[in-house]
């Protein structure tokens, strides 16, 4: 009755595995917390977006400098009357902010998740360390 459990290999796996268990309470953590943000965010932006469509509904909040392409001219004339397309909407005005506002912020803000984390995606890069 000869028993083969070397006490190195057995602490080698304990910690392997509370390893392993600790990498996944991460990524259930952060998959919670970015679908909490993306909630938020979503409510956020139709709240604002209904309040400021129906404080502005058929005004032109601002005038666009040149004569858009027939697809923003169907975003950015949007609800409103009148034949001047040059004329800009409130919804198109929101969106141009929050595309070209919204990520300078969070950079500044210091919101954005670290530069390796924002490259990770579908189809990461392998990393050239590991050769």
């Amino acid at each position: 009755m000869k028993t083969d459990s070397n006490p190195s290999k057995l602490s080698h796996k304990k910690s392997k595995t509370k390893k392993i268990d600790r990498i996944e309470s991460s990524c259930d953590l952060s998959l919670s917390l970015s679908l909490f943000k993306f909630k938020s965010s979503a409510v956020i932006t139709l709240v604002l977006f209904g309040l400021l469509n129906s404080l502005f509904e058929c005004k032109a909040v601002a005038k666009l400098s040149f004569l858009p392409t027939r697809i923003v001219q169907k975003m950015s004339h949007k609800g409103l009357q009148g034949k001047d397309l040059t004329d800009c909407s409130t919804a198109f005005l929101y969106f141009l902010c929050s595309i070209s506002i919204r990520t300078n912020l969070q950079k500044f803000l210091g919101f954005l998740p670290p530069r390796g984390a924002a490259r990770a995606g579908h189809f990461p890069n392998p990393d050239p360390k590991s050769n």
